[in-house]
């Protein structure tokens, strides 16, 4: 039982604390950087809408004040069967470089995209938020990643605001995540994009499943295709706020249900023999990672059967309960305190990745989302 405790931790731990070092070591032998060189490709952003009525003529504006030639650049906007005045704010603005779809039934974001891409005349397709805010120079900090022929996807990260417009300090867990996307890039792939900004080479793109979560299946096709995914620290974009703690779970029980289908269907990935390091990635990056509850489940039953052995274990036993205890009130009382917060973040993460994997044990999937207003 004591040696199982101890695998228990080990497991518990890979993915947030193992995982980081292994892979500072991979790149410090392995790295491989890319080209970057300014090229001005053709880029067609697709925005896709649901009920976007307060935020898309701020985005459509942001878009078309953009640093790019106006010739090289389109704007196709799919409103997915918005029932408020969407439709109406971005049929009012009158610029060539937009195109608006408009769909009476909703299907979902990324049946949305599959409408698009085949209109798109860019060779490079950008997929953006519509409460997305972008830099005047994004688009050409995307592009030249372009400009090394074995790059076929670029993703961004997203940066926040207060209510003010004030830039917010970035959160311990996007830093994080942040850092081990930058450094999976340095070698290989990164493990999955940011939604809110990445873009493509269109030729790469291949149609989805409707419930493909599809910040993570595109660039899953793209490696597939043997090109790199990387991860530019340039590209970014701002969104306002941070969600609660509320909004955040159900965000991540759908991100992890969705994920797990994808991991699933696309598990010859895992493959280290045919995609080398970019398996290995995977593998810790995200399916350790979506189990690491489960080893934690049966670490905290394990360490009860032997917590009268040795002293060591009754004080994971009581530094876990402390760890609770601590997110528990903290969630109620909401205190502005970063250990905390990271306390808080943990418990949502760890309770939402659960759900989210008995969901898909249960043969549930998601199609449809709702923007967060």
């Amino acid at each position: 039982m004591i040696i199982i405790f101890l695998l228990l931790m080990l497991l518990s731990i890979y993915s947030y604390l193992i995982y980081p070092f292994l892979l500072r070591y991979v790149r410090t032998i392995f790295s491989k950087p890319w080209l970057q060189n300014a090229v001005e490709p053709s880029v067609s952003m697709v925005v896709c809408a649901y009920n976007e009525e307060a935020v898309i003529r701020e985005k459509l504006n942001n878009a078309l004040s953009l640093d790019y030639p106006k010739d090289l650049f389109e704007i196709i906007v799919c409103s997915d069967g918005s029932t408020d005045r969407t439709n109406q704010i971005v049929s009012s603005i009158l610029d060539h470089r937009i195109t608006s779809h408009a769909f009476e039934r909703r299907s979902g974001k990324t049946a949305c995209l599959n409408r698009a891409v085949p209109q798109a005349k860019g060779e490079i397709l950008l997929f953006t938020d519509a409460n997305s805010i972008l830099p005047a120079d994004v688009l050409r900090n995307i592009v030249r990643n372009f400009s090394d022929p074995e790059v076929g996807l670029v993703t961004g990260w997203t940066k926040y605001r207060g209510a003010d417009g004030q830039e917010a300090p970035t959160g311990s867990y996007a830093r994080y995540e942040k850092a081990l996307k930058i450094g999976e890039s340095a070698v290989d792939s990164c493990v999955g994009a940011d939604g809110a900004i990445f873009a493509v080479r269109k030729h790469l793109y291949r149609p989805l499943r409707d419930d493909d979560i599809n910040d993570f299946v595109i660039p899953l096709d793209v490696i597939r295709q043997h090109y790199r995914v990387v991860l530019d620290p340039d590209v970014f974009c701002f969104e306002e706020g941070v969600e609660s703690a509320e909004d955040e779970y159900s965000r991540q029980v759908r991100i992890t249900t969705r994920t797990l289908w994808a991991i699933r269907r696309n598990a010859e990935l895992l493959n280290p023999l045919r995609y080398g390091y970019f398996a290995l990635f995977m593998f810790s990056h995200k399916l350790m990672r979506f189990f690491t509850p489960v080893f934690l489940m049966a670490l905290c039953l394990v360490n009860f059967v032997v917590l009268g052995k040795h002293k060591i274990f009754k004080l994971y036993f009581l530094g876990f309960n402390i760890i609770m205890l601590i997110a528990g009130i903290g969630y109620i009382l909401k205190p502005k305190n970063r250990l905390i917060n990271t306390a808080i973040m943990l418990l949502v993460s760890f309770s939402a990745q659960f759900k989210g994997l008995i969901r898909m044990v249960q043969g549930i999937s998601d199609t449809t989302w709702t923007p967060r207003k």
